[in-house]
């Protein structure tokens, strides 16, 4: 086993528990193209970084693998778990329910499909994801299971699942697509009244209001659609939710429970700034070493 660790293997060594939700992400396509995330967790620290690769460059969101000090190879060490190249492809890696038993190590030609996060480093498209998933039998890792969520600008979306037998890809059916922590694959094709899982009501409310606003949807109807995506159970709040616009390669995003307060995150320019609900007006540059959300606030609000 390769010395990388994947969102699903941070979460076996946190000791992980079973959580009543865990993020809705989703991507629509109207008169504007727009990327959406939730990031549902217990209270833990977050982070947002750049990375370069190979000429592109790479906005993530990343959280604190804590319960790790006995192994200092995990020491400070942040999960990616979703963010956009400057390209305008987008993921979203997701727990799904029913969970299945996973490998703690590689066979050949194995991959851990949270592992497939890390096409935004190498892949401009959907189509080029597609490509790489034949090459490999992915499998989950022990503790809960994960799905991805893929998008790009030119109206490609999918996503990416396995039972460590069978890799499904479920495609987008329309304009808009929209993943929780249930299968999208075994949901594929029921109405919505009939949708059951993990995320199921959280789903219906997201399809609910794309099917309603699809073609005048912009930051701000983004932001209410994870308003109404929200979790609000006790041990898993939304800790961090973000909208992403991959043609102005720009991503907003907020910390704050009301969404009132938001940042914005310029690719192009790698740097963050204050855009709206801060009496301070602040930039920094933002790299691969990353800055936490309470730094953020910290220096927003002296």
């Amino acid at each position: 086993m390769k010395l990388k660790i994947s969102l699903l293997s941070a979460l076996v060594v946190l000791g992980w528990v079973p959580l009543a939700c865990a993020c809705t992400g989703f991507a629509v396509y109207g008169d504007q193209i727009v990327y959406g995330m939730n990031f549902d967790y217990f209270s833990i620290p977050l982070k947002f970084l750049i990375e370069s690769h190979g000429g592109m460059n790479v906005f993530h969101l990343a959280f604190l693998y804590e319960k790790t000090q006995d192994d200092p190879r995990f020491t400070n060490y942040y999960a990616k778990t979703c963010g956009m190249n400057d390209r305008g492809l987008f993921c979203s890696c997701q727990e799904v329910e029913p969970y299945v038993q996973g490998a703690e190590t590689l066979g050949e030609g194995e991959g851990f499909i949270g592992d497939q996060y890390d096409a935004l480093g190498t892949c401009a498209c959907v189509e080029d994801v597609r490509r790489l998933i034949p090459s490999t039998r992915w499998v989950q890792f022990t503790g809960p299971s994960v799905h991805n969520l893929f998008a790009d600008p030119g109206g490609q979306a999918m996503v990416t699942e396995t039972d460590n037998k069978d890799h499904v890809i479920t495609g987008m059916n329309g304009d808009f697509l929209v993943m929780t922590n249930f299968s999208n694959h075994a949901m594929a094709g029921k109405p919505l009244e009939e949708v059951v899982g993990t995320g199921a009501e959280r789903y219906r409310r997201a399809h609910g209001y794309l099917a309603s606003h699809k073609d005048a949807f912009g930051v701000s109807k983004g932001f209410d659609l994870l308003r109404q995506a929200v979790c609000d159970d006790p041990e898993c709040k939304t800790l961090c939710s973000m909208v992403f616009l991959p043609r102005e390669k720009i991503i907003y995003l907020t910390t704050d429970p009301q969404m009132e307060k938001v940042w914005k995150v310029s690719l192009g320019k790698n740097v963050i700034e204050t855009e709206r609900g801060y009496a301070t007006s602040i930039q920094r540059p933002l790299g691969p070493e990353g800055l936490l959300a309470s730094d953020l606030e910290s220096m927003a609000c002296p």
